[in-house]
């Protein structure tokens, strides 16, 4: 289902990444507390656009998670970041899952930038990154995919 057929009533967002993960809201007299310091979105098909921060939401697909289930997608996400970490700090090859994880974060291997291929071209060979290269990956991209998260 997409965020833009939600039924109306009262949402919160837990947390956006390839899904948007909500919880409903009952009555608004009945929330927990922590919601009330937050913002409840009010879903109503009038044609608004639906925004998390600077992303839309409309089209995105939608799961119904709890506060636990969203903490351990992230927790996973972010072990395997570290994990990515680790093996490019100690110039190990990428294998797996962790390097279609990899490979995400640059955009694949036909970004059209040849940066980025090139880098793409390294992590699926299993060679080295330059210091530059290491440097963007590290200290750049997983930092980012972490705060991210």
């Amino acid at each position: 289902m997409k965020f833009k057929e939600l039924p109306e009533g009262y949402y919160f967002i837990r947390g956006v990444t390839d899904f948007v993960y909500v919880e409903k809201l009952e009555n608004p007299e009945a929330w927990p507390s922590y919601i009330t310091e937050l913002e409840a979105v009010k879903v109503v098909h009038d044609g608004r656009t639906y925004k998390r921060g600077l992303e839309i939401v409309d089209e995105m697909e939608v799961e119904f998670k709890t506060y636990e289930e969203v903490r351990k997608i992230r927790k996973a996400r972010g072990a395997s970041i570290s994990h990515v970490t680790r093996r490019l700090n100690k110039n190990q090859p990428l294998k797996g899952k962790s390097l279609n994880l990899a490979l995400d974060l640059i955009g694949g291997s036909s970004t059209g930038d040849q940066f980025f291929d090139g880098i793409a071209v390294k992590l699926k060979a299993g060679m080295p990154l330059s210091e530059y290269e290491l440097h963007y990956m590290v200290d750049v991209r997983l930092v980012h995919a972490r705060v991210c998260v």
